[in-house]
């Protein structure tokens, strides 16, 4: 009898916890099929701020002219502290992982004046230039950035043009180093356009007291060169930068009769601003 009472004690234990259990089994059912909370949706952050830099006249200028610029990005919370280099051209990523992204990126170019050097007489002037492509990014190691952007422009060239970049970045409390090398690429429009001279532009400029040959200027990579910047994080939503670089021009943009110097310098500052935007609303 003893015996019967245990194992009837021993079964109506196993039956509740068999029955607790089955409860949370079907308590965590009840919670994979549709009671789950939404998933967390991030604030975006907009970054909008100017530079001004010192850079050549015109590619393969000896003369040099301040310039504005402008900074321009859109970001998810999470990737505020992604690296930006103050040669990005303005971009937003439509896709992000956090160490690969993919987006739209433009440009603007200024052009060139037949004023800016008497090297450049009877050649007329190159309009300004809109730029709109895409571009890639790809942290092969936490501290090491390779970025890619292709555009094509329209307006007083019409064409490809391209850059590769590498950064290797530091960063310390509120300061950010970082330095690495780039390579441009332009298609045969924008080449002719800034450093080919047709048989027109030519005979103009002999006449003008400018004398210069007929330059048939292809496509290709036309400048190699290093970037270096020092960025400073307020913490207030402003950040200020420096940086400098060089390029030194390739293939057809240095043996072109307008090239006054293969060696490109840039210089220059930069402030910028982040603030929230709210959640997507696409």
């Amino acid at each position: 009898m003893a015996a019967f009472g245990r194992g009837l004690i021993t079964v109506c234990c196993a039956s509740f916890a068999l029955g607790a259990g089955g409860s949370a089994l079907a308590a965590d059912l009840s919670y994979g099929f549709g009671t789950a909370p939404k998933a967390t949706v991030e604030d975006w952050y907009l970054t909008i701020g100017v530079s001004g830099r010192v850079e050549p006249d015109y590619p393969g200028s000896d003369g040099y002219t301040i310039r504005p610029g402008v900074i321009f990005s859109i970001d998810k919370a999470s990737q505020l502290n992604t690296f930006r280099s103050v040669d990005d051209n303005p971009s937003i990523a439509l896709f992000d992982t956090g160490t690969f992204r993919i987006g739209a990126v433009g440009r603007l170019d200024w052009g060139r004046d037949d004023s800016d050097s008497d090297r450049l007489t009877g050649l007329g002037d190159i309009g300004t230039s809109v730029e709109g492509g895409g571009f890639t990014e790809w942290y092969a190691l936490p501290w090491l950035r390779l970025r890619a952007e292709l555009r094509y422009g329209v307006g007083g060239f019409s064409g490809v043009t391209g850059d590769l970049a590498a950064d290797a970045i530091y960063t310390m409390d509120r300061w950010r180093f970082a330095v690495g090398p780039r390579l441009s690429y332009a298609g045969s429009g924008y080449m002719s356009t800034y450093f080919g001279v047709t048989p027109l532009q030519s005979a103009t400029a002999t006449l003008l007291g400018n004398p210069l040959p007929v330059f048939n200027a292809g496509g290709g990579f036309d400048l190699v060169g290093v970037t270096g910047q020092l960025t400073y994080n307020f913490r207030n939503g402003f950040e200020a930068g420096m940086f400098g670089g060089y390029g030194y021009l390739l293939g057809d943009a240095a043996s072109s009769p307008l090239t006054s110097d293969s060696s490109q310098f840039r210089a220059g500052l930069s402030l910028s601003y982040t603030f929230n935007i709210g959640k997507a609303w696409w």
